[in-house]
């Protein structure tokens, strides 16, 4: 079998037992539910949303220019997906135990495993996008960006029926230790696709940076290749509806209560919006390339949180079309948004230009806290429309974004 082939099945692998695993503690879904299971509000959601989004960035920040200078990345994507593993068990059994411990204590050891859990993200991250860019052809990217988001979805589709299942038949706080507990096991599987990636050594760039260096030459780069300066600008303000949708699960649970069968319920509808979705992304993405998928992504983000608002007080089945929605957002955002930043880049600065991209995308990791105390503050009909404005606005970067190859 040709090499390139072979390493398209190992991360095809990856990619499905990885979405089987990440159904049992989705962001948007499971994770804020839980905080308001033990008593949080939108501050600690915030907070939560920061951790797991704003940690990989801040974590590329610091070790993107590192990873950058390695001819090999393997052995670090291993690290990270180990830790994780490692990290979501540990929030099994602590759970098993939270009846004996008070809820502060449960707060503050779930969030700290998850910050371990995010920040190993950073090592699984930078690595996966360079060992993916260098490892399969050109002409295979395409192919493999929809045929992921067709086989992880599906994946999604198997694994929700048995969420909504642990979620409404266990009561808590067991429902919530076997949810991370199966995520802690499906990961682990997931994780033999790197071990059978055969990765080519690539020779790093002549102009490696160490971290220091990365911060000094952040403008120059962006000077020199305007392409990801826009890149940057649609990374952030597309960021602002990205760490928005947690706050859905929590503005939800006001006008409907929350109960494990509705999370449940809200994860299976996201999915199936992921599923049907994939199909038409694929036929765009075919078409209008990856800069037509991100504009599908603009729209529906842009539509999402006015759709919570409008929807909101409505009967339940109807307010599951915000569920849909957002898996119609994210379903757009992973086919797009990583194949795009492979197009404008090459094997040799991929890694940096992560590290450039973290350094820049720093509001996306500060948002989720100012907009939790936003909300407590004016309200979240005022936050949910300034979201909407300014994922609106990352329209513009994306028309100036042109592929390494076009240049």
């Amino acid at each position: 079998m040709d090499k390139t082939q072979h390493n398209y099945y190992a991360f095809q692998w990856h990619a499905i037992f990885l979405a089987l695993a990440m159904t049992f503690t989705e962001i948007n879904t499971v994770l804020p539910s839980l905080v308001v299971m033990v008593g949080g509000g939108a501050v600690l959601i915030g907070l939560l949303t920061a951790i797991m989004v704003g940690t990989p960035i801040i974590g590329q920040l610091l070790f993107a220019s590192y990873l950058h200078m390695q001819p090999r990345k393997r052995g670090f994507l291993l690290l990270g997906i180990g830790l994780r593993v490692v990290a979501l068990g540990a929030v099994a059994l602590i759970l098993l135990t939270s009846e004996s411990i008070s809820p502060q204590i449960l707060i503050y050891a779930v969030f700290f495993l998850m910050f371990i859990f995010s920040l190993s993200g950073t090592f699984a991250g930078v690595s996966y996008t360079d060992i993916l860019g260098k490892s399969l052809a050109v002409q295979q990217r395409s192919q493999f960006f929809v045929n992921r988001q067709i086989f992880t979805s599906v994946a999604f589709l198997v694994s929700a029926p048995v969420s909504r299942w642990v979620l409404g038949y266990s009561v808590y706080p067991y429902n919530y230790a076997w949810m991370f507990g199966l995520a802690a096991g499906l990961l682990f599987i997931a994780s033999f696709g790197f071990w059978a990636i055969d990765e080519p050594e690539v020779t790093p760039a002549r102009d490696a940076h160490s971290f220091l260096q990365v911060l000094r030459e952040v403008p120059r780069h962006l000077r020199e290749n305007p392409p990801l300066l826009h890149y940057i600008l649609l990374v952030n303000l597309t960021g602002f509806g990205l760490t928005s949708m947690p706050f859905y699960v929590v503005y939800a649970s006001h006008h409907y209560g929350l109960t494990g069968e509705q999370v449940g319920n809200y994860l299976i509808v996201q999915i199936i919006g992921m599923i049907l979705s994939s199909f038409i992304w694929g036929k765009l993405v075919k078409k209008f390339g990856f800069r037509g998928v991100v504009r599908g992504c603009i729209f529906c983000g842009t539509l999402l949180p006015l759709l919570v608002l409008l929807l909101s007080g409505t009967p339940l089945p109807i307010f599951l079309s915000v569920f849909f929605l957002m898996g119609v957002t994210i379903s757009a955002r992973k086919i797009a948004f990583e194949g795009l930043l492979i197009e404008i880049s090459t094997n040799t600065n991929r890694a940096l230009y992560q590290g450039v991209i973290g350094t820049t995308s720093l509001t996306i990791a500060l948002f989720p806290l100012i907009a939790g105390g936003l909300i407590l503050w004016i309200g979240y009909v005022p936050v949910f429309l300034i979201v909407s404005l300014l994922v609106a606005s990352a329209w513009f970067p994306v028309s100036r974004i042109v592929s390494a190859s076009d240049v």
